[in-house]
């Protein structure tokens, strides 16, 4: 992987944070604010792979494992902070590593059908 390829990977990571705060946490990261039109196509890119994550039931997987992870801690006496609050940070770490995987090609998703035409359908009326 070059240099180029870790900067644009990286950025995405910080992107895929979050949907609406995801630019913000890459500028955080320091990484410049792109143009107005780049910037709206990276927010409907992370917003659709959210999307898609929900639809096909991988951000509950997450969600879920997130929890585990919590309770965990939290049966440890590693918990500094209420599972509440940090539960959203372990969420957004899962997706945005997840999508660095898919990314870069370590992992494949595969689709449902008949929930790729309802994403299609959602697509279609926006």
């Amino acid at each position: 992987m070059s240099d180029t390829e870790s900067v644009v990977d990286k950025r995405l990571f910080y992107l895929m944070l979050s949907i609406g705060q995801g630019q913000e946490f890459a500028n955080f990261m320091g990484f410049s604010n792109p143009s107005n039109d780049v910037e709206q196509a990276e927010i409907y890119d992370v917003a659709s792979r959210w999307a898609l994550f929900v639809n096909q039931g991988v951000l509950e997987s997450i969600e879920e494992s997130a929890n585990w992870v919590l309770d965990f801690l939290d049966k440890s006496n590693k918990l500094s902070n209420p599972k509440e609050e940090v539960l959203p940070l372990f969420v957004a770490y899962g997706v945005s590593l997840l999508n660095k995987m898919l990314e870069s090609g370590n992992l494949s998703i595969i689709i449902d059908e008949d929930a790729l035409l309802n994403w299609q359908e959602v697509e279609e009326d926006e």
